[in-house]
């Protein structure tokens, strides 16, 4: 139980829908009229003729082809050696026997040899109907078990943990990755319930939330923990997708490593409030739109406003009449010229009081010099 773009990248399923087929028999009438009624019995089908293996095998170095229909009977190489060569280069290409010898013992030899499927020649244009058939059907599988390897292969060098959950809740595949989260191998985990991998508390969440959701939705994405086979807890990040099956497909994704910067932000933002709440000037920071992104308890205190309030007003409203123009005017000196300011001024409170501070305000820039914010300090003035 898993990001769903890697699975989503995988396509089990041929596009092609062309068969180059590569037909062999020194007949070359034969050949040319097997090309013809194959051809016009399938419009997949694309026939390249030859009259030997060798001119065969010469052709299997210039084009992709999809299948290759031979004849036993052939000077020079025959049908079965015709085969052994190409299944050293080509160990799974379709290779359709197709021979006047009806000999038991050639079939035997050919099925042995790995030949895709074998039929005998026999007189009339049906033949020509089953040939091509047979054509279509064993190039099918062979697209589609391909496409199947391919799948696996993608999901074997995904960076991502993925893994398979039958309706029993057993892993019935899972790659490398997935297994590396845990500290185990692949095969240590197929056929073991997903229950194993997460500490009790957890699994029962899963239980009792998450896969009554997944069940009703078909999806859930959000944190979970689980635990290592060294017994560690790792912070992980799931989405899982509910399969026809009833079992689901889960991405997980170690998430230790960006739970360690976020607590060592939330350290440092911690430090950084407590220096900044034991001032007792007054502290701000404001993006270029005016929104205010951090102040102290002191601005708070001294405002009246509560930090939900602070999120929503101005740093313009916290002044009026005059002296707003004029904090208005300075603000944009230091985010449209970048200069640092000082001015004396009147505080104006939420209940519309006003106190004499000394602020100064500073630009703060990106990487490229871009002014992105202000940042300043407001001392009180002696009355």
């Amino acid at each position: 139980m898993g990001n769903g773009s890697t699975l989503q990248e995988i396509n089990l399923s041929s596009t092609k829908s062309d068969i180059e087929t590569l037909h062999v028999d020194d007949d070359r009438a034969l050949v040319e009229m097997v090309a013809t009624f194959l051809e016009r019995e399938s419009s997949q089908i694309t026939v390249t003729t030859e009259t030997s293996a060798e001119s065969g095998l010469q052709i299997l170095e210039e084009k992709e082809i999809d299948c290759i229909i031979s004849d036993y009977d052939m000077p020079g190489l025959n049908g079965l050696e015709f085969l052994e060569r190409v299944r050293s280069d080509h160990p799974d290409l379709p290779f359709i026997l197709f021979t006047g010898k009806g000999d038991e013992e050639i079939a035997s030899d050919a099925i042995s040899a790995g030949v895709t499927d074998y039929l005998q020649k026999k007189g009339g244009t049906d033949q020509y109907t089953v040939l091509a058939n047979r054509v279509e059907n064993v190039v099918g599988k062979y697209r589609a078990e391909k496409e199947v390897i391919h799948g696996f292969q993608a999901l074997e060098t995904a960076q991502e943990g993925i893994g398979i959950i039958d309706k029993h809740g057993k892993y019935v595949y899972l790659n490398q990755a997935y297994a590396d989260i845990y500290s185990a191998a692949p095969e240590e985990l197929t056929g073991h319930h997903w229950e194993e991998l997460y500490p009790e508390d957890e699994a029962q969440k899963f239980h009792e939330q998450i896969l009554p959701e997944l069940r009703d939705i078909g999806s859930w994405k959000g944190e979970s923990v689980g635990v290592t086979q060294d017994g560690e807890l790792v912070p992980e990040e799931l989405t899982l997708t509910q399969m026809d099956t009833g079992g689901h497909v889960c991405v997980v994704r170690d998430i230790s490593e960006k739970k360690k910067r976020e607590r060592d932000l939330n350290h440092k933002k911690l430090f950084l409030d407590s220096a900044l709440n034991s001032l007792d000037d007054l502290f701000y920071a404001f993006d270029s739109d005016m929104n205010y992104v951090h102040w102290n308890q002191a601005l708070e205190e001294e405002t009246g406003y509560t930090e939900e309030e602070m999120e929503k007003i101005s740093p313009l409203d916290l002044f009026e009449g005059e002296t707003k123009s004029e904090i208005e005017q300075l603000l944009s000196r230091i985010v449209d010229e970048g200069e640092q300011v000082e001015v004396e001024a009147d505080l104006l409170t939420k209940s519309g009081e006003t106190t004499r501070y000394e602020f100064t305000g500073s630009p703060v820039t990106n990487k490229t010099g871009q002014v992105v914010g202000v940042i300043g300090i407001g001392r009180r003035q002696p009355d």
